[in-house]
């Protein structure tokens, strides 16, 4: 099982039953809500996008102030619907709430429940189906037409923040790994090889966040790198000309490293990337990089610049260029500066990575995420 672009893949077993809620007005009491039983019959495989920095982010916050965290994640989805299968919102004790598992429709009925959770500490799992029309009215007019089966668990110090903290544990490793977690105890843990399903169980296959190579200091660098963090991308950048990167550093304490074009292949022995752009400014740099061995199988070595200035940047190149080269690097998007440079460039990356044709959504067959 693969994942290289902020996505991993969760299965479903059928199970002998979800407890399941279903609310009959987002803004009526917690003890309105309808209750009932439902049972999967077939395995479903869904695709979970994830905002890594930011989960990670909300987590240390928490973790310095000992504050208790519940998490809501989406199970399952059926049609079509605001966020899809792995998505995760958290909710704090004074009902703030970070990040959408619905467009706006849901959240604050969950925030009601997440005070439940945090006070009796066990897993709840709700459905909302927004397809059925004897729905209450708040349910039909919302723009979806799915059905959405969430999991709310408690985070806190005493479980040392349970799924949450193992996903992102996973999420930074170099090989993929599995997070199990007990629907009926809301216990998780984090295994290095697939494990057998069980009822009751949820399984969660975690690849490693992909890793994006910048190779130049420059000013514009920071757009492109604060865009990437945003995409749940790991950023690492190199670069060896001293006053850039001196610069740098100073904007990104402890982010570049001092790399020579001839180091290059051993920094990548040690530290494996899966793309890379190439942004020096400097001809005769950009060449140098561009020719080390340790680039040329990667799925994408982006190369930053005007397209006449390419062949004078080949013509330099003592090896032959990396397989997948794209000089320049970016879509067609139009506009100027640092912030459009980044949106041209990691548009290209995400749509590489994420295996899509950058194509307009209104000429796609299909739903959006298929």
């Amino acid at each position: 099982m693969q994942f290289y672009m902020g996505v991993s893949r969760l299965k479903l077993k059928p199970s002998k039953a979800y407890n399941l809620c279903q609310s009959a007005c987002i803004m009526a009491p917690i003890a309105s809500a309808k209750t009932s039983l439902k049972t999967y019959t077939s395995p479903t495989t869904i695709e979970i996008h994830i905002m890594f920095q930011q989960l990670q982010q909300q987590l240390q916050d928490a973790q310095s102030q000992q504050q208790a965290l519940v998490q809501v994640r989406v199970l399952n989805t059926e049609g079509s619907t605001y966020r899809k299968s792995g998505a995760r919102m958290l909710i704090d004790e004074q009902g703030h709430r970070f990040d959408l598992v619905s467009g706006g429709c849901l959240e604050t009925h969950l925030s009601r429940h997440a005070m439940q959770v945090f006070n009796h500490g066990n897993p709840m799992t709700m459905e909302f189906d927004f397809s059925d029309p004897d729905a209450p009215d708040w349910q039909i007019s919302v723009g979806c037409r799915g059905k959405v089966v969430l999991l709310l668990e408690r985070l806190d110090p005493e479980n040392e923040y349970g799924s949450l903290a193992l996903y992102l544990q996973g999420r930074q490793r170099t090989q993929a790994s599995w997070l199990v977690t007990d629907l009926q105890t809301g216990v998780s843990e984090l295994r290095e090889e697939q494990p057998t399903q069980q009822d009751q169980q949820v399984i969660e296959a975690i690849d490693p966040a992909p890793r994006l190579l910048l190779i130049g200091t420059g000013p514009d660098t920071d757009a492109i790198i604060n865009l990437a963090r945003s995409l749940d991308f790991q950023v690492q950048v190199i670069g060896c000309q001293s006053q850039s990167l001196q610069r740098f550093q100073h904007r990104f304490p402890q982010l570049a490293q001092r790399i020579e074009a001839d180091e290059l292949d051993a920094y990548l022995d040690n530290t494996p990337v899966d793309y890379a752009i190439v942004m020096t400014h400097n001809q005769s740099l950009d060449a140098d990089y561009l020719s080390q061995a340790s680039l040329k199988d990667l799925p994408l070595v982006g190369l930053l610049g005007p397209a006449e200035r390419k062949q004078r940047v080949l013509d330099e190149m003592s090896a032959p260029a990396p397989v997948h080269l794209a000089a320049p690097i970016g879509l067609d998007l139009g506009g100027h500066g640092a912030q459009a440079v980044a949106l041209s460039v990691m548009a290209q990356v995400q749509a590489l990575h994420n295996h899509m044709q950058a194509m307009p959504l209104r000429d796609k067959d299909g739903g959006i995420h298929d």
